[in-house]
C-alpha cells in the first residue's frame, strides 16, 4: 500500500509540475505580447489552471498525511517485531514454558479472574489480586500457556478424528475416482477467484466544472453570511452649460448582497471488523466517495439551489438575469445560433464587459457535434481542421473544461445543469456569463471518524462536512439564460 501511494505521489507531483508550466506560458505569452494585462482567454485559462493546482496540492496534501501515517505504522511494526524477537515467548532465542502437572493460571479454582486482570493491565489502576504487576504477570504466563496448550489440542483432534475414519468402510463411503475441474468440490476451491481491491471502481459522478470557473475565495471564519455593499444608484457626470452654470449632481444610494453560509455534510456508517480486516484502506475509499459527491452537490447547488431551506441559491433562480426564450418543435443547429449569440450580447450590452463562456450539458454539446449541413457534413469540427465559417469549434474532449468555441469563447459541458425543466419538465439551459463577477466561498474540507457513537454495535461514523456560500446575484445581468422548448433534451444522446 506504502509503495502504491509514492506511486501516486510522484504521479500527482508531476501533474502538478505540468499544470505550473502551463500556467506560467499563459503569463509569458502575455509579457512577449507586451501586454499588461492577461486577455479574457488567457485570463479564463490562467484561472482555471490555477483551480487544478489548487486542486492538486488538496490531493498532494492528503496522500503525504497517508504516506506519512503508513510509514509510521511500519516503524512501529518493526519497532514491534524486534520487541518480541528480543523478549517474546515460544520463539528460538525465548524460553519454553510447558506445563505438566501444575494448574494453570485461570483454572477453574485458581481465583483469578482473567478479565479483571485486563482491565488492571490495559487501565495501570487495582490493587486486588496482587495489583497491576501481577495482573501482567499472569496474563504474561497464560499467553505462554496457550502457546502450548493450542497445538496439542490440535493434535488430540486430529488423533481422535483418524480413529473415527478407520471404523468406516472407506470404499462404501468415499468415491475411488475424481476428475477434478474447476467446478468447487471438485477441485475449484483450489482455484481462487482474484480480487483486484486495489484497483476498485468508483461509482461515476459528475464533479465541479462551474463551481471551478467562478471567483473561488476561501470562507472567512465566525460567520453565517457573506455580505457585499453595492452601488444602486451611481453619482453623474454633464456638460457644464456656460460658465458659472450650474454642474451636474446626482447622489449616489446604496445597498447590499448576501450569500448566507450553508453546510453541505454526508456520512457513512460501516462495521469495524470491514476497516480491520479489509486489505486496502476502506475508510479512504469512503472519504474519497464522500467527497467526491460533495463535489456534485455543490456544483448542482450553483446550478439550481433554491436559496431556503439550507440551500444556496443558484444560478438559474437569480432573479434579474438575462432570459432569453427560444421555441422550436424542430430545433437545428443553425437555429440555435441566433438564441445563442442573443445570449451573448445580453450579457454582455447589461454588464458593459465581455462574458467569459458558455455552459451546455455534454448531452446538448454532442448534439451539436452530430448535426450536418445539406451536404452531410458536420457543421463543427476540430479546432485544427477549422473550415472558412464554422459556427463552433472542437478543442477537446474533458467534460471538466472547455469542449469547444463559438466565437472564441469557451463552451463548458456541465452535466449537473438540469434536463428536467420546463413545462414538459424535458429541457436543459443554456447559460452564458462572466464567470469572474460569481463568488464562490467555501471552507476548509472536514472529515471525521466518531466510534463512541455506535460503539455499541462495534460501528465506525465516517463523516465529511463542509461550509460555503455562493453569490451568483452580485451582479445577475451578466447572466443569461436560454430556456424553451427548443431545449428539450435531445432523445438518443
Amino acid at each position: 500500500m506504502l509503495a502504491y501511494l509514492r506511486k501516486q505521489m510522484q504521479s500527482a507531483l508531476e501533474s502538478r509540475a505540468a499544470l505550473k508550466t502551463e500556467l506560467d506560458a499563459i503569463v509569458t505569452a502575455a509579457e512577449k505580447a507586451g501586454r499588461e494585462k492577461l486577455s479574457a482567454d488567457e485570463q479564463t485559462a490562467f484561472d482555471a489552471k490555477r483551480a487544478e493546482i489548487r486542486a492538486k496540492d488538496t490531493e498532494l496534501e492528503d496522500l503525504q498525511s497517508r504516506v506519512t501515517e503508513l510509514e509510521e505504522d511500519e516503524k512501529r511494526s518493526a519497532t514491534a517485531a524486534e520487541l518480541r524477537a528480543k523478549y517474546g515467548q515460544n520463539t528460538p532465542e525465548g524460553p519454553r514454558v510447558e506445563v505438566l502437572s501444575e494448574p494453570k493460571t485461570y483454572e477453574r479454582g485458581t481465583k483469578h479472574s482473567y478479565f479483571l486482570d485486563v482491565v488492571r493491565a490495559q487501565l495501570g489502576r487495582g490493587d486486588g489480586d496482587g495489583g497491576v504487576s501481577a495482573a501482567q504477570d499472569r496474563l504474561r504466563r497464560h499467553t505462554q500457556e496457550l502457546d502450548v496448550e493450542m497445538p496439542k489440542r490440535e493434535q488430540r483432534r486430529a488423533a481422535l478424528a483418524q480413529q473415527e475414519l478407520r471404523a468406516v468402510d472407506k470404499g462404501s463411503v468415499f468415491e475411488k475416482r475424481v476428475n477434478p475441474n474447476r467446478t468447487d468440490g471438485q477441485g475449484g476451491y483450489f482455484v481462487p477467484p482474484l480480487w483486484l481491491v486495489d484497483q476498485y471502481i468508483d461509482l461515476p459522478r459528475f464533479g465541479r466544472t462551474f463551481a471551478n470557473t467562478v471567483r473561488n475565495l476561501p470562507l472567512p471564519a465566525g460567520t453565517d453570511s457573506v455580505n457585499v455593499p453595492k452601488v444602486a444608484t451611481g453619482s453623474a457626470t454633464g456638460v457644464q452649460t456656460a460658465d458659472a452654470a450650474a454642474v451636474t449632481s446626482q447622489d449616489m444610494t446604496d445597498t447590499f448582497v448576501t450569500a448566507p453560509v450553508r453546510t453541505i455534510a454526508g456520512q457513512q456508517d460501516i462495521a469495524i471488523q470491514l476497516l480491520d480486516q479489509s486489505p486496502v484502506a476502506f475508510d479512504e475509499i469512503v472519504f474519497a466517495d464522500l467527497i467526491a459527491d460533495y463535489n456534485l452537490r455543490l456544483d448542482t447547488q450553483c446550478w439550481s439551489g433554491s436559496g431556503a431551506a439550507g440551500q444556496l441559491k443558484g444560478v438559474l433562480n437569480v432573479a434579474g438575469i438575462n432570459s432569453v426564450t427560444y421555441t422550436d418543435a424542430t430545433p437545428t443547429l443553425p437555429e440555435t445560433y441566433a438564441p445563442l449569440m442573443q445570449a451573448l450580447s445580453l450579457s454582455a450590452k447589461n454588464r458593459k464587459m465581455m462574458p467569459t463562456a458558455v455552459f451546455l450539458t455534454p448531452s446538448r454539446w454532442f448534439w451539436m457535434a452530430s448535426q450536418l449541413d445539406s451536404q452531410n457534413r458536420p457543421f463543427i469540427l476540430p479546432e485544427t481542421n477549422a473550415p472558412f465559417n464554422p459556427l463552433a469549434l472542437q478543442t477537446g474532449g474533458d467534460v471538466e473544461g472547455p469542449v469547444g468555441r463559438v466565437l472564441n469563447f469557451p463552451l463548458l459541458a456541465d452535466g449537473n445543469i438540469p434536463s428536467n425543466l420546463g413545462a414538459g419538465t424535458n429541457e436543459d439551459r443554456i447559460a452564458t456569463m462572466r464567470t469572474s463577477d460569481l463568488f464562490l466561498w467555501e471552507g476548509s474540507m472536514r472529515t471525521r471518524v466518531l466510534q463512541e457513537v455506535l460503539s455499541n454495535t462495534l460501528q465506525v461514523r465516517l463523516q465529511v462536512y463542509n461550509y460555503a456560500a455562493f453569490m451568483p446575484d452580485r451582479r445577475p445581468e451578466t447572466i443569461s439564460v436560454i430556456s424553451g422548448t427548443g431545449l428539450i433534451a435531445p432523445s438518443g444522446f
